[in-house]
């Protein structure tokens, strides 16, 4: 019989939080894959923040070590993290709300009742239904069924960070 968690061990640890949120929204940055924008202004120098060779192998090696753990934890869990961490321009109410569980219960609303469209517009749909899912918070808060998949969230949420954990070690320097 597994024992029960606790609370604190349901909460996701910082050091694994920041290394997702990296992972998720910097990574490409910091190995060198960088916007021309500046390029094309014609602008260089000390605010452009291109990283040294050193620091892109060394980013690239820690992109590397997290996609393998990644890639080892169950391909749905692998997504409620993706869901969790990704960055998106999510609608104010909304996120005021359920902060970091936001894209998990945006995908738990559209799996509950699609919207019509091809499979390449997720990330328009999703959007879609966050606007619509933050015009009802903004009505009534959080209602039941609101709750229901937040509830689902967290406990998703909760399941994904164990599995990565699991799979990265305690200890887990990347």
């Amino acid at each position: 019989m597994r024992p029960i968690a606790t609370v604190g061990q349901l909460r996701p640890r910082r050091d694994v939080e920041a290394e997702l949120d990296w992972f998720f929204n910097r990574a490409e940055c910091d190995m060198g894959v960088q916007s021309n924008y500046l390029a094309m202004l014609g602008l260089h120098g000390p605010g452009s923040n291109v990283p040294s060779p050193e620091d892109a192998v060394l980013a690239a090696h820690r992109f590397r070590h997290i996609l393998r753990w990644l890639k080892a934890i169950d391909t749905a869990d692998a997504g409620v993290l993706q869901c969790a961490y990704e960055l998106r321009a999510w609608p104010i109410p909304l996120w005021d709300r359920l902060g970091r569980l936001t894209g998990i219960v945006v995908r738990i609303a559209c799996a509950m009742a699609p919207l019509p469209g091809a499979r390449d517009a997720l990330q328009a749909i999703e959007m879609a239904r966050a606007d619509l899912l933050a015009v009802r918070c903004a009505r009534a808060g959080i209602d039941a069924e609101l709750h229901a998949m937040r509830r689902e969230a967290e406990a998703r949420f909760a399941h994904a960070h164990q599995a990565y954990s699991a799979v990265r070690g305690e200890g887990g320097s990347s």
